[in-house]
């Protein structure tokens, strides 16, 4: 009987594959490392990182006679974009409103 060869039988691959399945999602769940959560200031800490490097120049490019008071105000409205997304996190905000913004 060398090299012969018994196929599996049907049973044990159907009990072999939810196994392998389940192995493998416990594998990657437990390899998985916590992460924290960014919070409204780290959206706002993105405007400051990019602003005197690439904000600023692209807006004084764009409109040469702009004020110090008026960069101010787009720095202000930049500020808000990067936080509309999160406004269902405040108290009393719609989760589902901030997930729709995250989210598309």
């Amino acid at each position: 009987m060398t090299g012969d060869y018994l196929a599996p039988q049907p049973y044990v691959q159907l009990v072999r594959q939810p196994l392998l399945v389940a192995a493998t999602a416990v594998g990657l769940l437990g390899a998985a490392v916590p992460a924290r959560a960014f919070s409204v200031l780290s959206h706002e800490a993105t405007i400051d990182v990019a602003w005197d490097r690439s904000i600023k120049p692209l807006l004084l490019a764009r409109y040469p006679k702009t004020t110090p008071d008026e960069l101010d105000c787009a720095r202000s409205y930049a500020y808000g974009g990067s936080v509309i997304q999160d406004l269902g996190y405040y108290p009393f905000g719609n989760k589902f409103f901030s997930n729709l913004l995250h989210y598309t």
